[in-house]
């Protein structure tokens, strides 16, 4: 598979793909250490990234190399789709947070959270649900650590897209600051595409795309989709609040006359030319499911039963 190194800035890389992958490079006297941030969203591609890594080190850096460790941003299956078999072959460490290396040791959990309840056979595949990774080194928001070469990476807390999320900051010994932002932001492109983006708590996300704007990175890398430069995190991020907002309000339009929960996912549907499928109807679900917890708790929505149903209507 063709997979490519992309330089953002001195020892900091990226690997492109529907998923980005991150890597760091830390320079020792004779060989490197390399942490990496998620893996390619499949696990055919471990081989390759392998391969990748082992060309660029001998052959540009000339020098021995060591996977030291994976940095887990979260636990979804396409950002640690190769984790396990990168751990086997490296003996690299998995670093996560601690409700991440709750969904990486019972991966069903991941898809009964989704599904709300027991899931479906298609959706116990690897494409949603990765193998188990065991043995996490647990990482706790917002902490540091420090390289030998003055490298200082940072986990921020970046919660709301799911249990437990970080970002990785990179601040080089150039001083250059770069953002592995995780699904905490995502560029014109992705939102273009999926509107209505998977999110398990709304407010959290919301507060999490302020935190990105106010950490000022030189470059910002989202797991999806295009590098960018500081200068244009504000107006990604002010699109990410218009995508939320207008989802908010849509759902407060519908439900001004009373509709069951399948009923509005329903029209959500419709009016955004969603066409429903398995995979679409289980994640837009979910994320439809957390907008009615979130405006509820927020006083916007209000909830009540006629003939053993469930309806939903705006206050």
């Amino acid at each position: 598979m063709d997979l490519k190194l992309t330089k953002i800035a001195d020892n900091v890389f990226y690997i492109p793909g529907s998923t980005n992958s991150g890597l760091i490079i830390e320079q020792e006297k004779d060989h490197v250490n390399l942490y990496m941030v998620d893996t390619p969203e499949s696990t055919e591609k471990a081989q390759a990234l392998l391969n990748l890594i082992e060309n660029f080190c001998t052959e540009k850096l000339k020098q021995k190399w060591f996977l030291k460790a994976i940095f887990i941003t979260h636990s979804h299956a396409d950002h640690v789709s190769c984790a396990s078999i990168l751990k086997q072959k490296t003996s690299c460490e998995i670093w996560c947070t601690e409700e991440a290396a709750g969904n990486l040791f019972n991966p069903a959990y991941e898809q009964a959270i989704i599904s709300g309840g027991w899931p479906l056979p298609e959706l116990q595949t690897p494409f949603y649900q990765a193998e188990k990774v065991c043995d996490c080194k647990i990482i706790k928001p917002d902490s540091s650590i420090h390289l030998c070469d003055g490298t200082e990476i940072t986990f921020e807390d970046l919660k709301g897209h799911h249990f437990g999320m970080v970002g990785v900051l990179v601040k080089t010994s150039g001083k250059k600051t770069v953002l592995f932002a995780a699904d905490g932001i995502f560029d014109r492109e992705q939102l273009k595409r999926y509107w209505i983006p998977f999110m398990l708590d709304i407010g959290s996300f919301k507060v999490s795309l302020n935190k990105i704007v106010e950490i000022n990175a030189d470059y910002v890398l989202p797991s999806h989709g295009m590098l960018f430069t500081g200068e244009k995190t504000e107006a990604v991020a002010e699109l990410n609040r218009y995508a939320v907002n207008t989802t908010e309000n849509q759902i407060c339009r519908i439900l001004e006359k009373p509709h069951t929960a399948e009923k509005l996912l329903k029209d959500i549907f419709s009016q955004n030319n969603i066409p429903c499928r398995l995979g679409q109807y289980i994640l837009i679900g979910c994320t439809i499911r957390s907008y009615l917890s979130y405006l509820y708790r927020s006083g916007k929505i209000r909830y009540f039963f006629k003939d053993n149903l469930m309806f939903w209507q705006t206050v």
